[in-house]
């Protein structure tokens, strides 16, 4: 009896697992749709297999496997109904339907009529300037070409599938590398060829103006004039460009800038060296410097309003430097009043935005020292002596534009305001 009830327990705990091998829920469904020509891309077939795969996990998803798998061909002839319908642009050649643990429907399709053979990308970026709009497109080097990887050989009927393959493809990359950008995408089908339109537009404030100057202390700034126009349309083709895009990129903007600069036939023959500052905003600042490690020229006209006398002169600056830090120059002084011409000979020693001059001074054989502080590109402090009457004098200067600026002068027992013109 024992023996009898232990085959017996032993055969029910047998028959368990068994039973359960044979009734067990689906609990993954894999769909692959594949074009039987091999023209459609695997983007485009992906997106109809992610499609078809939701439709066939709320069929079978969880169903159990013993209650399927006797009605399975009704399942198999469903999905292939909703295929026909869902997957337009193709024939449905075949459906293959296996219902295990894991279900899989493989469905191949081929295009209705003809495939897509002549690809033409079309991509523009809507109110940027053309030169500036090659070089936001330098940041999608890839993306011409994927778009038309991605619609060649599809039927051209797909356009439904193309259209939202094609626009996520290019949201992504254009998000990733011109966040501060916006694009619409458009499949247009032609007699003899398709094209994929790609427009991509600003968001947020934009550049409206340019603040551009252009200045040099090694060379009188007059010298300049040609390359300064030529570079003021070249900082106007920012215009329309992201606020937010110019101060991520603004470091890539001046050096697009400096390499222009850089093979000018003016600064490779005088060894002339450019900087770019950039300040973003809706009225951008660019400011170029040109600049020298060789020699500093200048001229300067002066017009005093207040002082008692000499209130016109001019005086010319001739400078080499001997060291990145250390210049010899020459100073030519001229005061209309009474036509008097002074001449000098001086060192300056710069630290950093400073400088600190000696000028020995003919005829009159006295001694000038001066002191420069440069607050920022436009302010600039200055401080000096003459020796000949004991004088100190002191200014704030303001530069206004690159031939043109204004100082206030505290010298001797007076103010005075003294407008500067720079060649």
């Amino acid at each position: 009896m024992k023996s009898k009830l232990f085959l017996t327990l032993a055969a029910m705990t047998s028959f368990l697992p068994l039973q359960q091998a044979f009734s067990m829920p689906i609990e993954q469904v894999y769909v692959q749709v594949e074009d039987v020509t091999g023209g459609t891309s695997a983007p485009l077939l992906e997106k109809m297999s992610t499609s078809m795969q939701l439709v066939a996990q709320q069929l079978l998803l969880d169903r159990d496997t013993e209650v399927i798998q006797p009605v399975q061909q009704e399942y198999a002839t469903l999905l292939t109904d909703i295929a026909d319908r869902v997957l337009t642009g193709y024939y449905l050649q075949s459906t293959q339907l296996t219902i295990d643990k894991e279900a899989e429907l493989v469905l191949q399709i081929r295009p209705w009529s003809s495939a897509i053979s002549n690809v033409q990308v079309d991509l523009q970026f809507s109110g940027i300037e053309q030169q500036t709009s090659e070089l936001l497109e330098s940041k999608l080097p890839n993306l011409k070409q994927q778009l038309h990887n991605t619609i060649s050989g599809a039927s051209v009927d797909a356009s439904d599938w193309a259209d939202g393959v094609l626009r996520k493809m290019v949201r992504q990359q254009v998000e990733a590398v011109l966040p501060e950008f916006k694009v619409a995408v458009d499949l247009v089908n032609e007699a003899d060829k398709t094209i994929v339109q790609v427009i991509v537009y600003p968001v947020g404030q934009l550049v409206r103006n340019v603040d551009y100057s252009m200045r040099s202390e090694a060379i009188p700034n007059i010298l300049l004039m040609k390359l300064k126009y030529k570079y003021e349309d070249e900082c106007n083709k920012l215009r329309g460009l992201p606020v937010n895009y110019v101060e991520r990129q603004k470091q890539e903007i001046a050096e697009f800038l400096l390499a222009k600069l850089r093979s000018e036939p003016e600064l490779v023959e005088y060894d002339l060296h450019p900087r770019v500052h950039i300040e973003p905003d809706t009225d951008l600042g660019v400011e170029i410097i040109i600049d020298s490690d060789k020699y500093k020229i200048w001229f300067e006209g002066y017009g005093d309003i207040g002082r008692g006398e000499d209130n016109l002169s001019g005086k010319a600056h001739i400078g080499k430097f001997i060291s990145p830090v250390e210049e010899m120059f020459g100073e030519v002084e001229l005061a209309l009043d009474d036509v008097d011409w002074n001449f000098g000979a001086g060192y300056t020693r710069y630290w950093g935005k400073s400088g600190w001059s000696y000028v020995r001074r003919m005829p009159d054989g006295d001694n000038n020292y001066r002191l420069e502080y440069y607050l920022d590109p436009k302010w600039r402090l200055r401080a000096e002596h003459f020796s000949g009457d004991d004088r100190n004098e002191y200014g704030v200067r303001y530069r206004i534009h690159e031939f043109l600026s204004a100082e206030y002068v505290y010298g001797g027992d007076e103010f005075y305001l003294r407008i500067i013109g720079n060649l």
